[in-house]
């Protein structure tokens, strides 16, 4: 999955920047970058994971002013550690080691942008999907606790707004700042094949970057970023659930725009 996902984006990228780059799409932006950050998620007295993900991301957007519209993916991934335990009362026992983890984010962005002088607002909303996978086989002891493979899906609104201005003479250097809530109202989730359904919650997200643009047809871009996800209990199966949870994750990403 992780080569598929990583081919994937640089194919795309391949495909898609020539036809920026040459102008052959009025309002066409190619944004491809790199993404590094930590990730930390929470049940509550159950169990922690804490590690670093990293991975790429591939921005496809349109501006046939005012209107904006983007189709973003990411892949993020590596190896993170567990800390949990098995067993009640005096039997409990810690249980720690590292685990496999990565995700998967799709969006689709439609929005106006407003410009007052050198001023940009952009305000927006769409449809979002995540995708986490997490091996807890990896941390199996034979004959004592068995693993599992967990998989998340979340579908979710995205709502948001940007603020951007340039901070040089020219124009060249721009700094801005991003923010967006996002309301999941739907996901599930699959614990060793058993879906455990009608998860609901919400997120946000905050991302102030910094652009530089080269000239007309290339420009640099770093963002700092965070977001944060609060997830309800889900519905019991085959006397199962998956608890209500925690989750945040931050780092940096450095792209280039064609």
């Amino acid at each position: 999955m992780r080569k598929q996902m990583s081919a994937a984006l640089v194919a795309g990228f391949l495909l898609l920047a020539p036809a920026a780059r040459g102008g052959l799409v009025d309002g066409l932006d190619i944004e491809f970058g790199t993404e590094i950050g930590e990730f930390h998620y929470r049940e509550s007295h159950f169990m922690r994971e804490d590690g670093p993900q990293y991975g790429g991301y591939l921005a496809v957007g349109l501006r046939p002013a005012p209107w904006y519209f983007q189709f973003y993916v990411s892949y993020v991934g590596g190896d993170i550690t567990y800390d949990g335990g098995y067993g009640w009362g005096w039997w409990y026992r810690d249980l720690k080691g590292d685990t496999s983890n990565f995700i998967v984010n799709l969006r689709g962005l439609s929005g106006c942008l407003v410009v007052d002088n050198d001023l940009q607002v952009l305000l927006y909303s769409g449809l979002g999907y995540r995708y986490l996978e997490n091996d807890l086989n990896d941390v199996a002891i034979p004959g004592v606790v068995s693993g599992y493979l967990r998989e998340q899906t979340y579908f979710y609104l995205p709502i948001g707004g940007e603020i951007s201005f340039p901070i040089s003479v020219d124009g060249g250097w721009t700094l801005g700042l991003r923010g967006e809530f996002d309301w999941m109202f739907y996901g599930y989730n699959y614990s060793d094949g058993i879906k455990l359904d009608n998860q609901k919650g919400w997120g946000f997200r905050l991302t102030p970057f910094l652009r530089w643009d080269l000239d007309e047809n290339i420009a640099f871009k770093l963002e700092l970023f965070g977001e944060y996800w609060k997830i309800d209990d889900s519905d019991g199966n085959e006397g199962f659930m998956e608890p209500e949870n925690a989750s945040n994750y931050y780092g940096g990403r450095l792209g280039v725009i064609f």
